[in-house]
Formats: structure tokens, sequence, C-alpha cells
């Protein structure tokens, strides 16, 4: 089964399993739509990218500092242009500070790179990013937001920048 066909079913399951959350908006789940820019073009430039995050609320993670807020999460994305794609699904720490959230993960990436042999696989992957939330400061169900990851890999064709525009709920 090629990874094209398996990042529509790996979004269904991550709708369905977040249906019953809550926190970080009124559900703990957002999704997110954008372009990503690679950082090493020799397979493809730039792509499409797409992403759903999830808190996990039931651990407690303490926040590094005063008047800030920290959670873990699991963050699925997918980003790709033809036959070239990634699905890195990460652990991520992130961090609240008034309309700004810091992330970083690491987890696994499912990849398929069209120009080689045998190109699908996986491989470990990690990311940082951070995205700010439109509305009143300090709110925490503030649901639009822009955000940017940039995403490490072992498969330096698949390294880079996402760019979104997000959507709690």
């Amino acid at each position: 089964m090629k990874i094209r066909t398996l990042a529509p079913l790996a979004a269904l399951a991550a709708l369905a399993s977040a249906a019953s959350a809550q926190t970080n908006g009124p559900t703990g789940f957002s999704a997110r739509l954008g372009l990503f820019v690679a950082t090493n073009d020799s397979s493809f430039s730039t792509g499409f990218a797409g992403g759903v995050d999830y808190k996990i609320s039931s651990f407690g993670v303490r926040a590094p500092g005063e008047g800030l807020q920290s959670y873990l999460g699991v963050s699925a994305d997918y980003y790709g242009d033809g036959g070239t794609s990634n699905i890195p699904v990460a652990l991520t720490y992130n961090v609240r500070s008034g309309a700004l959230v810091y992330s970083a993960g690491i987890g696994v990436d499912f990849y398929n790179i069209d120009k080689l042999n045998n190109g699908t696989g996986t491989s470990l992957g990690g990311q940082v990013g951070i995205a700010y939330e439109f509305g009143n400061a300090g709110r925490v169900d503030k649901p639009l937001f822009v955000a940017a990851k940039y995403f490490i890999t072992r498969k330096s064709d698949l390294g880079g920048f996402g760019l979104y525009v997000g959507y709690r709920f």
C-alpha cells in the first residue's frame, strides 16, 4: 500500500480519535492546511501540507515559567508533491504564552520518495514550530491561527518548512 493511500486513512483515524478530547480549544483538536517548502529541492521544492494536532489532557506537564501553560500533544502531518511525500507523526511538548504557542516534537516519519527504488519506509523525525492565535490574548479557546513548522528528517529530500493556516475545534 502506498503512502498516498495511507494519508487519507491516517487523517480520518485522527479525526475519529480526537472527537472526545477537551482543552486547547473546546475539543483539544486542531487542523491546518498550507504549503511545504523543502530546504533541499532535489525531489521537489514546494508542495501541499496539512496536519492535525491533539492535546493529551490526561498527562499534566509542568510549565517552564510563571504565566506559561504547557501540555503534551500528538501531531500528524502530511506534505508532498507528486510521488514524493512524508507523514511525520510526533509526540510534542507545547508551551503557550498568550497568543503564541511554541512546540517541539520527536517521532516517526512515513515517507515515499519516488526517485528511489523501493523509496518507501520509516525513519526517526523531529519538528519545531510556532503558532500565533488570533483573538484576545490569554484565551485558550481562540479558534484561528497561523503556524510555521520546521521538519527534521533523516531523508534530506524531505526536510523543510510548513506554513499553515489553522482552526482549533
